[in-house]
């Protein structure tokens, strides 16, 4: 008599407990927002610097614990799904420049006490080159504290977004990568629905929904389902926008823990399995420091045999900073997010790369994007 083998539960227990009990009166917590109005000189000054150096309010960032809880709004059908083994393990690569310590080690804890200890493999920091004094020895006695799992690796000249990313994934023993940007939050449950779908197919790319984190007071901004959009471009630009998710793919969908087919990610925060991310040989290597990468990325998965995903059981928070704080023009003068998406259109485009280069004039100032 044949009997059936019993499913192996994920075991929910996170990789670091959060320090308790917690303590909902304090600043920012369960994704409340601080409205701090500076009222000394001391404090004006303290803000504004802090606005000039992150572009977003490191003053109110510093007010809030790195350990703060976040309520969990997820559909019930969510909150109550089982995960069953085998799932793939994960590497976590975070790659931070000039980044506010306080908002660098709240995305580190919220990885660390909101995700599964057997199935996060590490925590993979890399140091883009940044200049700042309390991200060398202070960041390193922090990091001794925190978990073996965390491990901090530093470039020895600024490479850019694209290759620190690439240094991290050489570096990386997980199955599964999952790239997050140094300023944001995961929620409860926010990683087992991403390597579910990559066990089920590894040539998904999985994204989560991508909460709002106000770059002001911090709150925390939570996507319900029906509300989320899903990534495109503009053709003025071939830069990422955010557009509605047409009808048919609301039809298509049956449950609400169902996938969001997109056309594009953001590219900050997704997953994908490591041997199909080598198999599409990972990111382009000759785009400079930010920008266009996520639409190379976005445009090589569906043109390469994968497809691009959201999971709504999945929810990670981020700053969306209104302007990028540090300066991103390659030598001869020229803005990289203009090089990198010339060069993103002539690899992946043909024909239709010429409606982009007739609505973006900038375009005839790089000599050749190849």
């Amino acid at each position: 008599m044949v009997h059936d083998i019993p499913r192996k539960l994920v075991n929910g227990t996170p990789a670091v407990a959060r320090p308790g009990p917690v303590d909902t009166s304090r600043p920012g917590e369960l994704g409340t927002g601080v409205d701090f109005v500076p009222k000394t000189d001391q404090e004006i000054r303290l803000v504004a610097e802090g606005y000039k150096k992150y572009a977003f309010n490191q003053y109110v960032s510093d007010m809030i614990s790195v350990h703060r809880t976040l309520q969990d709004y997820r559909d019930q059908s969510c909150r109550e799904k089982e995960y069953f083994q085998p799932l793939p393990t994960t590497s976590i690569i975070i790659v931070f420049h000039n980044e506010a310590l306080s908002a660098l080690l709240r995305t580190v804890y919220s990885v660390l006490e909101n995700s599964p200890a057997e199935l996060l493999q590490e925590v993979l920091l890399v140091d883009d080159f940044s200049s700042y004094k309390n991200l060398k020895s202070e960041l390193e006695v922090e990091l001794s504290q925190v978990s073996s799992l965390v491990r901090l690796l530093r470039t020895k000249r600024r490479e850019g977004l694209i290759r620190a990313r690439l240094l991290g994934a050489r570096h990386a023993t997980g199955q599964v990568l999952t790239f997050l940007d140094s300023h944001c939050e995961c929620m409860p449950g926010w990683m087992e629905p991403l390597l579910e779908r990559i066990a089920h197919d590894h040539t998904i790319v999985a994204s989560p929904i991508l909460d709002y984190i106000d770059l002001s007071t911090f709150k925390y901004n939570f996507y319900i389902t029906e509300g989320v959009p899903r990534g495109g471009f503009y053709w003025t630009n071939m830069n990422f926008c955010w557009s509605q998710v047409p009808q048919y793919e609301w039809n298509r969908r049956t449950s609400p823990s169902d996938p969001i087919r997109t056309p594009t990610i953001a590219g900050g925060i997704f997953s994908i399995h490591k041997e199909y991310f080598e198999h599409i040989k990972t990111y382009d290597t000759y785009m400079e420091i930010w920008g266009g990468e996520n639409l190379d990325l976005s445009f090589k998965v569906w043109q390469c045999g994968g497809s691009l995903e959201i999971l709504p059981c999945s929810h990670v928070g981020h700053v969306f900073r209104g302007s990028v704080p540090y300066n991103y023009t390659v030598p001869e003068g020229v803005n990289v997010v203009i090089k990198n998406t010339m060069r993103m259109a002539e690899v992946w485009m043909d024909e239709y790369r010429d409606i982009y280069y007739r609505r973006q004039k900038r375009t005839k100032m790089v000599r050749s994007p190849l």
